[in-house]
């Protein structure tokens, strides 16, 4: 198959580095996620589409361009992650895997399984653990230990975060009962006021400013990693959300000039901290001198031969749900007294989308909770009050995750025109315990997207992984049937939130592709649009909803490169 592949790569690719005529014969074809199927070919030019449908048609069009026969399979605008995470996906690969762990003694045998092949005085990593699937107790310092002492241990708790350390690394970063919890974080502390080994959100940079950086050979390793691993289950672009510093987006500006970026990327810079300086995927904002770097510069509009854009930028108004650091306007239903708290103050929320909006740069606003949502709508809603007319970037402001929102608030996306970039499997690994956290009333607003679309809002569909797989039909089977993948809840959790799988098929196509500017180019099947498609070897729009989850990708195609092929054979010239 590799050989097939390779044989194939070469096939289309001519001596200038350009894409040559590949004809895609057989598959039956969705030029649209509202659009029937038809059994057509695409003859793709020069990275473009610039033929969909009947085959001898084609043929005449371009009777010496490479064939590949496609027939069982079918045929989508390439799938796009509005909401990932490459940098952290790479790492993930490398690191200890916590996920699915029911035990805080699981998780921590499992770090201690990688920390013994690790070379003296590295820090040991890992990445997942969630206490809800084991009753809900934080993990302590001390279940680490046991199992790895001599070296400082870090674990990223699923949402990133949280992070769980021992004993050695709150030494390292000089942290012990005399230190204060940083605003927009909390230090976890035991019954005598010792650090229990838990620290969230903000708190985070304590142990990460004592921890090696990362080498700028570690993030390229690392996000090409992530990238070969999205080619695999049919991505063609990723919205990194990774909020980049300068040094990072240069090292991306690299890797598109050399022409090595298998997918698009359209990603978000930072508002001060350095990503590879800080693994934490929240932040504290917005210090004013990378963005005064980046507008300076302007924006990277992404061209066939880089597949890269630079248009955006990443903030946090809040935590997240399940480390209950997610702002809510009222208690948590399950600890009294705690409202998470905001990692933006809502007067430098206003003064970032204001500025943003001044510039014509997109802003994303991560916001989970609430209270999170509305100090984010309301510094849109301000910020377009002040600046009526934005530039074009600046006119697609958006929420990322959109988790919890007063039901209030819901048709306000519509009214100010805010994206809704949501995480389906969100929904479904946090709905054993999210009611628990919200109460019955809240929880109305809660993973609410079809009330969102009744209310006219646009949404874009992501992953947000490595919190979740990057695999879009993940995300694709939770958006139609609100279950987990052993089938559970029957009928679906809160069924009434469900979207139809035209809609779910048009979050990871046109939404992605209207959130990203590029509705005019992706998202759709159709003559003069990217040459980025989606082959699968079953149709998910029509097989049982039990087996959207396992369907295979036959064939990653990226401005008419092929990324990633399986299971096909290349028809013969005639």
């Amino acid at each position: 198959m590799l050989q097939l592949l390779g044989f194939l790569l070469l096939a289309v690719a001519s001596p200038t580095g350009q894409s040559s005529d590949l004809l895609l014969e057989g598959a039956m074809v969705y030029v649209s996620a509202d659009a029937a199927p038809q059994r057509a070919s695409v003859l793709i030019r020069s990275g473009k589409i610039d033929f969909v449908g009947n085959a001898e048609t084609a043929r005449r069009k371009s009777p010496l361009a490479s064939r590949i026969d496609l027939t069982g399979s079918f045929l989508f605008p390439g799938f796009a992650d509005a909401h990932g995470h490459l940098s952290g996906l790479g790492k993930s690969l490398e690191i200890a895997d916590l996920r699915g762990a029911t035990s805080a003694a699981e998780a921590a045998r499992r770090v201690g399984a990688g920390a013994a092949k690790l070379p003296s005085g590295a820090w040991a990593e890992g990445r997942g653990w969630d206490q809800n699937l084991w009753g809900g107790r934080f993990p302590d310092a001390r279940d680490l230990d046991t199992v790895v002492s001599e070296r400082p241990v870090v674990a990223r708790r699923v949402d990133g975060h949280a992070i769980w350390v021992n004993s050695a690394a709150l030494r390292a970063a000089g942290i012990d009962r005399s230190t204060p919890d940083p605003s927009g974080g909390r230090i976890l502390r035991r019954a005598d006021g010792s650090p229990s080994g838990v620290l969230v959100d903000t708190a985070n940079a304590l142990i990460e400013k004592a921890m090696p950086a990362p080498t700028p050979t570690d993030f390229e390793r690392q996000v090409l990693a992530a990238m070969e691993a999205c080619t695999r289950v049919g991505l063609t672009e990723v919205g990194d959300a990774s909020a980049y510093d300068p040094e990072d987006i240069a090292l991306l500006e690299r890797l598109a000039a050399r022409r090595q970026l298998p997918i698009r990327v359209y990603a978000t810079v930072g508002t001060g901290g350095g990503s590879r300086r800080s693994s934490y995927e929240g932040g504290r904002a917005p210090a004013s001198d990378a963005l005064t770097l980046f507008f300076q510069k302007g924006v990277h509009i992404g061209r066939e031969d880089d597949f890269l854009t630079v248009r955006a930028i990443k903030t946090y108004a809040d935590g997240a749900l399940g480390s209950r650091g997610a702002a809510l306007l009222a208690d948590y239903s399950d600890e009294p007294g705690n409202r998470g708290w905001l990692i933006t103050p809502s007067e430098q929320l206003d003064a970032l989308a204001r500025r943003a909006r001044e510039h014509g740069w997109q802003l994303w606003v991560h916001a989970i909770g609430d209270l999170g949502n509305r100090v984010s709508l309301d510094a849109f809603e301000r910020a377009r009050a002040a600046i009526p007319k934005a530039d074009s970037g600046g006119d697609r402001p958006r929420i990322e995750h959109a988790q919890v929102i007063a039901l209030s608030d819901i048709p306000r996306f519509a009214q100010i025109g805010v994206i809704a970039s949501i995480q389906p499997t969100h929904a479904t690994s946090d709905m054993p315990w999210a009611e628990q956290r919200l109460g019955p009333d809240r929880i109305q607003g809660a993973y609410a997207w079809r009330r969102l679309v009744n209310a006219g809002a646009r949404l874009a569909g992501g992953s947000d992984f490595p919190v979740e797989s990057h695999n879009p039909l993940l995300g694709f089977y939770a958006a139609v049937t609100r279950r987990d993948l052993s089938g559970k809840p029957e009928g679906g959790w809160r069924p009434q939130e469900k979207l139809t799988r035209p809609e779910a098929l048009a979050l990871f196509t046109s939404g992605a592709a209207y959130a990203a500017f590029e509705e005019d180019r992706r998202g759709r099947v159709a003559p003069g649009f990217d040459a980025d498609l989606t082959i699968l070897a079953s149709d998910p729009m029509t097989v049982p909803e039990s087996q959207i989850p396992s369907i295979t990708t036959v064939l990653t195609v990226t401005g008419g490169r092929i990324v990633y092929g399986k299971g096909f054979s290349s028809g013969a010239r005639p």
